[in-house]
Order: structure tokens, then C-alpha cells, then sequence
């Protein structure tokens, strides 16, 4: 595998480049975790109400609501991983991990 500032040769994949250390932090925290993360489990969540309102068999809706917690467990370790020095925004990283289980 190579590095992204390599030109000539293939970059790695969405997971493996954030896994790598290869996306700096200020993007991995704010546009991955915060706008990406939080619009794919508010849409998750959505449905998962959608579910439950509906009347359908309460572990099909709580599956479907927890469906995201290894996305959501990838994105606390890379920003862990990346912010090293900034206990901050390690703090609020593991704040919006718990939040996705509340919401």
C-alpha cells in the first residue's frame, strides 16, 4: 500500500487512509465524525422510529438502531488515534460515540 502524497501509485481506501493515520485530524474529527457521522445515525435513528412506530418487532428496530456501531467505534479510534496531544477533542470525541447510543 502507499501513502496518498505518492502520485503514481494507487491510494488507499476510505477506511484503510483514516486507519493509517493518512487524513489529517481537523477533517477526520469535523467532517467525518461530526457532519458525516452525526447525519448517518440521525437518518439511522430516523428510521429506527419509523420502525417502532410502525408496531414491527422491537429487535428489528433496536438491530437496525445499533446497526452503526462499528462505523461509529471506527471513527472514535482513528480521531483517538490522531489526536494524541489534544485531550479536548478526544473528550468530545468520546462524548458523540456515547451520544450515538442515545439518539
Amino acid at each position: 500500500m502507499t501513502t496518498l502524497g505518492n502520485p503514481g501509485q494507487r491510494k488507499r481506501s476510505y477506511f484503510a487512509a483514516r486507519w493509517h493515520g493518512e487524513v489529517p485530524l481537523k477533517p477526520l474529527f469535523w467532517w467525518d465524525m461530526l457532519t458525516v457521522g452525526t447525519l448517518v445515525n440521525a437518518l439511522a435513528g430516523l428510521v429506527s422510529l419509523i420502525l417502532l412506530a410502525r408496531g414491527l418487532h422491537p429487535g428489528l428496530w433496536v438491530a437496525w438502531h445499533f446497526l452503526l456501531v462499528p462505523y461509529n467505534l471506527f471513527l472514535l479510534l482513528v480521531v483517538w488515534r490522531a489526536a494524541r496531544d489534544r485531550g479536548s477533542l478526544r473528550s468530545l470525541a468520546l462524548c458523540w460515540f456515547g451520544c450515538t447510543f442515545l439518539f
